[in-house]
């Protein structure tokens, strides 16, 4: 695949996802009532890699994504949205 200037509306809107992941997923879990102990135990994922991704140290890949989304009830399309949100 091609790379894309940094500049790039695609690599933009990736950018802002990645920003505003962390906060978003702790938001999440809390709201869902859940210690990271607990969303690990939800989702499969250890709590020490919530804990990156959650301190922005941790990129996760898709796959991931739709672990964690499930573990605060939500589906990755809703967890997407999420974050789009804002």
């Amino acid at each position: 695949m091609p790379a894309t200037p940094d500049n790039h509306d695609a690599h933009d809107y990736a950018e802002r996802l990645r920003e505003r992941l962390p906060r978003k997923l702790q938001e999440l879990r809390e709201a869902a009532g859940l210690s990271k102990y607990g969303l690990a135990g939800a989702c499969g994922i250890s709590r020490e890699y919530i804990g990156r991704v959650e301190r922005g140290d941790a990129n996760p890949a898709l796959i991931v994504m739709a672990q964690m989304s499930y573990g605060v009830g939500l589906t990755l399309r809703e967890f997407v949205e999420r974050l789009e949100e804002g």
